[in-house]
């Protein structure tokens, strides 16, 4: 009967291990991934700001034009939240995709998201103001950013157990970018040119 309880005991005690294990775990990888969100925060801060102060020289590397909006259109602007994140997304899986097998799922939805967000606001504003102004514009692109953020940090500690759902719809959305670069369906509201107002 001792030897029951006492085997009982041990396999508890196992079990409770385990779940110490796991939890410290999840906490450690909560902290090494808040790094990678600082930097992705400061990659599209940073870059996009970049980018657009230069996109006129830029537009001039053929092989830059899919990455840099090339057109005052609302689908080239989100090329300047989407391709830092991806490029983050890519160096993240190659790095960690070990310890956290569903991660470009989870950047995948998060752009998903992001760019969602995006795009509704910049039709929101248009549709409550008649017109598109920078400040408005920039204050959306931001928010993106910022739930983008959000999202990744809160989905951090539960991935999903498969990157390859993520990959498939990364795939599909730079094929997308690259193919509208230089195939521009004009009758689309969403790749139309748009004019932004300073005020």
């Amino acid at each position: 009967m001792k030897i029951l309880l006492y085997h009982k005991n041990l396999s508890v005690n196992r079990q409770e291990q385990n779940i110490l294990e796991r939890a410290a775990q999840r906490k450690h990888m909560l902290k090494k991934t808040i790094l990678w969100d600082i930097l992705l925060l400061f990659l599209i801060g940073i870059s996009s700001m970049l980018i657009w102060i230069f996109s006129p020289v830029l537009a001039q590397i053929p092989m830059l034009r899919i990455f840099i909006p090339i057109r005052m259109s609302a689908w080239e602007h989100l090329k300047l939240l989407y391709f830092p994140t991806f490029f983050t997304a890519l160096t993240r899986y190659l790095l960690m995709g070990n310890l956290q097998k569903g991660i470009l799922t989870t950047y995948a939805e998060g752009i998903l998201l992001a760019m969602s967000i995006l795009t509704a606001g910049h039709y929101i504003i248009a549709g409550i103001l008649g017109k598109l102004f920078l400040l408005t514009d920039v204050i959306f692109f931001y928010l993106s950013m910022m739930i983008l953020i959000w999202y990744l940090r809160t989905h951090a500690d539960r991935q999903k157990k498969n990157s390859l759902p993520g990959f498939l719809i990364l795939f599909l959305l730079t094929g997308c970018f690259i193919y509208f670069t230089f195939q521009i369906p004009g009758e689309i509201g969403l790749f139309q040119e748009i004019t932004l107002q300073w005020q």
